[in-house]
């Protein structure tokens, strides 16, 4: 349940799950831009959401240094994480 909480806790967290599942894989600077900040907060927030195993990356994180990496949606931990948080909300 901590985890869901926690993944979903900002606007931009649930901004970057949203614009993935609906746009599909994208760069740091593509979700960047659509969310209206800069590459260096979106590339935070990423590293977080890829370490709560909401977003997978194309590169693994120590050969990423000048590269461009896409970022996706993991659907099912998605899902998961949205179960569990309904169910508490829901008080079960």
């Amino acid at each position: 349940m901590a985890a869901a909480i926690e993944s979903f806790g900002t606007m931009f967290a649930r901004g970057v799950v949203r614009y993935l599942a609906v746009h599909g894989p994208s760069t740091t600077g593509e979700i960047a831009e659509a969310l209206g900040t800069d590459a260096n907060t979106a590339r935070r927030r990423l590293v977080q959401l890829e370490a709560a195993h909401l977003v997978v990356a194309d590169t693994a994180a120590g050969a990423r240094s000048g590269r461009r990496v896409r970022y996706d949606l993991d659907r099912d931990r998605v899902q998961t994480l949205v179960d569990a948080l309904r169910e508490y909300l829901l008080g079960g």
